[in-house]
């Protein structure tokens, strides 16, 4: 290639992360604005990831059959569409509607995922898939804030026309620029490898990994990881709006600077100490470590006393995450066969996706009973995944 494939996938994820993070912030206050009660918040809440979990494996599994670069353009012109609509809603329905079709769409992530494992060696998958996590902590770097700026400037639909121009400006730069990285002869192998079937994607894919027990676990502890973050996701907007007392603009821009913040100390980790700590520690060591740095960093954000206090918890929130994301991507990209990245891969999001049903299900309906309940779940969980993965590691000696 001319050009890096790597710089130009990180492009691609680095600007829909900007939308992304521009929008994610602001569903549960928004949802609370159209008069959501507890239960419709849940759904605003979870309706992206059931779409993503159904969606995700799919697209994987087609990235595998017929090239990485015609699938992330369909999820960019998708992802135009929902973010468009969702500055537009003017019911709470057409903003769920929205949020179902970003999850419809949301293949680009996974399938950036295949994208690094085609063009890294196996040693260096671990580094590859903390130049995503770096893009993603570079785009909550920026879009938090940019969303709350706006909607206290600008008006409640401006996040949605800016993260929407974000998302078409990475489509037609994707377009010109984005190549392919899987050869024909392994979408050829993919093609032949598994007649197509109407069963659940997620289920055939499980099928050829069941074997594997390392595989295994480490997709399975993708979704309790997510499970215990997603717990949070929804609700910190919320928390810090009820902690404080602040009216819907306020909220969301106090929100952005702590998740900028936040975003930076996750690129520095993801996009730069990951890739020394990983040839001297390995994924598992580094995976177990996060987690229960993670854990501690999620009780101590339940009882931070002031706004300022917030910015200090992040550092250990933002060092486990750092961790924990690009270890359990590396761990799946290993155990997967070569023609079969997209599909596992897709698995592994796919077990995001299901987590992130679930988490903000959790959390949301634990923070009708006590504001920082969510902390708690998130935290107990993360725990129980440490121990695990100790249990693992000894038994692998």
């Amino acid at each position: 290639m001319k050009r890096s494939p790597l710089v130009v996938i990180f492009t691609t994820v680095f600007l829909d992360l900007v939308g992304f993070g521009i929008i994610i912030p602001l569903v549960g206050i928004y949802g609370r604005d159209f008069g959501a009660n507890t239960y419709e918040l849940a759904l605003l809440g979870s309706i992206y990831s059931l779409m993503q979990f159904f969606f995700s494996p799919i697209w994987g599994r087609l990235s595998d059959r017929h090239g990485r670069r015609p699938i992330i353009l369909m999820s960019l012109a998708g992802s135009v569409l929902s973010y468009f609509l969702f500055a537009f809603s003017h019911t709470l329905w057409l903003l769920i509607l929205s949020r179902a079709l970003a999850g419809i769409f949301a293949a680009n992530i996974s399938t950036a995922q295949a994208y690094i494992a085609d063009v890294t060696k196996p040693e260096d998958r671990a580094k590859g898939m903390g130049l995503i996590g770096a893009a993603f902590g570079i785009g909550f770097t920026l879009g938090p804030p940019i969303g709350g700026i706006s909607v206290s400037k600008l008006g409640l639909a401006a996040p949605g026309i800016i993260a929407g121009t974000f998302c078409l400006l990475n489509l037609i730069l994707a377009y010109f620029r984005l190549d392919e990285s899987l050869s024909p002869e392994l979408q050829a192998q993919a093609r032949a490898s598994k007649p197509r079937s109407g069963r659940i994607a997620q289920f055939e894919t499980f099928k050829t990994v069941r074997h594997n027990p390392a595989l295994v676990l480490a997709i399975v502890s993708t979704f309790f990881a997510t499970f215990a973050f997603s717990n949070l996701e929804q609700v910190f907007s919320l928390f810090i709006q009820t902690k404080f007392t602040l009216a819907t603009e306020e909220a969301a821009y106090k929100t952005g600077m702590i998740l900028m913040w936040s975003g930076i100390l996750g690129a520095l980790i993801q996009g730069g100490l990951i890739r020394r700590l990983v040839p001297k520690y390995g994924e598992a060591k580094l995976l177990t470590i996060g987690l229960f740095v993670q854990g501690i960093a999620m009780l101590m954000f339940s009882q931070s006393p002031t706004y300022f206090s917030f910015f200090i918890t992040a550092v250990p929130l933002a060092f486990g995450s750092g961790l924990i994301n690009p270890t359990l991507a590396s761990l799946v990209s290993k155990g997967a066969a070569q023609h079969e990245q997209g599909a596992v891969i897709g698995l592994k999001e796919g077990m995001s996706s299901l987590a992130r049903i679930f988490g903000p299900l959790s959390g949301l309906l634990a923070f009708g009973l006590k504001a920082s309940l969510p902390f708690y779940i998130g935290s107990l969980t993360v725990f129980i995944l440490g121990f695990v993965w100790i249990n693992h590691r000894r038994s692998s000696v």
